[in-house]
């Protein structure tokens, strides 16, 4: 009979062949003592690039459960390969944020037309901002880039015109607990205003590459050649199941995103998205904790649509 040991390395061999070393990522930080995680769960974790309401719900949709899948298998390396903290217990947790130098000022600088256009067209756009792994849960949190626009004007000072700057604000968690094995959803920021927000926070304003320009800019390059998705698709709500509404108005308020759009014959909606260009008959008002958003016309809350899913 082979040694345990050598039955763990055949194993890591023949189901964890792609490791990689966070410290070699420059548009990841990691927050451990511990720096390697298997490769295909740091593939599923897009730090270091934007999403567009579209290319978010398609996130949401089709790969956290490839998330979960590659979260439990890198649960299961970490005990297989005896990976260990700083006081030599074993190793049980992980938190990633994005690199705020990489995305502040190299990835937002090359697509801030398109960023911006999306944001003035009344599109959130998130990103990645943290991924937690644990051994109860998981946890993956998202924030919004939004625009500071014609700050003079806006407060009325006899100044020049500043130029327009992004900012940043907190927008959803996800937690998917091992025991439940479903994603809560919490909605950290209900403000669907876009530019010129009142809360937000100020991106760093001086970039922080520790003489890696080069390794920042090969980054970049890299991440441009991936697809992209700054369009808001209108076939896409057909490739996804939809939940018919229907006229009870007592059920819970919605969280957002936990099941499929509804659907008013042709109009589907999300809390910050709809594709229908009119309102819908005889509903009462929406709650004030849900901004429905036409992004097809002018860019402003859809007023009186308001939903029940069964």
């Amino acid at each position: 009979m082979q040694p345990i040991s050598e039955v763990r390395q055949a194993l890591l061999r023949d189901y964890f062949p792609r490791i990689a070393d966070l410290r070699n990522q420059v548009h990841v930080t990691a927050w451990s003592d511990h720096h390697l995680i298997s490769q295909p769960l740091l593939d599923l974790l897009p730090f270091g690039r934007v999403f567009s309401p579209t290319s978010f719900y398609q996130y949401t949709d089709f790969q956290f459960p490839n998330l979960v899948e590659n979260a439990c298998r890198n649960l299961l390396y970490w005990s297989l390969s005896g990976a260990r903290g700083f006081d030599n217990n074993p190793a049980t947790q992980i938190t990633l944020f994005f690199d705020e130098t990489f995305f502040w000022h190299y990835y937002v600088p090359a697509k801030a037309q398109e960023i911006k256009e999306n944001l003035q067209n009344g599109l959130r756009v998130r990103f990645l901002s943290r991924f937690h792994l644990l051994q109860t849960q998981i946890e993956v949190e998202f924030n919004e880039i939004r625009l500071l626009s014609d700050l003079g004007v806006r407060t009325g000072l006899s100044q020049p015109r500043q130029p327009d700057r992004f900012v940043f604000t907190d927008s959803k968690e996800y937690t998917y607990k091992w025991t439940n094995r479903f994603w809560e959803i919490s909605i950290h920021n209900h403000e669907f205003v876009l530019i010129n927000p009142n809360v937000f926070t100020l991106p760093i304003s001086e970039p922080n590459a520790l003489g890696r320009e080069v390794i920042y800019q090969e980054q970049l390059e890299r991440t441009l050649q991936q697809p992209d998705d700054f369009r808001i698709d209108a076939q896409y709500w057909g490739s996804v199941d939809s939940t018919p509404a229907t006229t009870e108005l007592n059920t819970p308020a919605l969280t957002e995103h936990d099941a499929s759009p509804p659907t008013f014959d042709s109009c589907t909606c999300q809390i910050d998205l709809c594709s229908c260009d009119y309102r819908y008959p005889d509903t009462p008002p929406t709650p004030p904790d849900l901004q429905f958003w036409k992004p097809f016309s002018t860019p402003e809350p859809i007023r009186g649509i308001h939903f029940q899913r069964s």
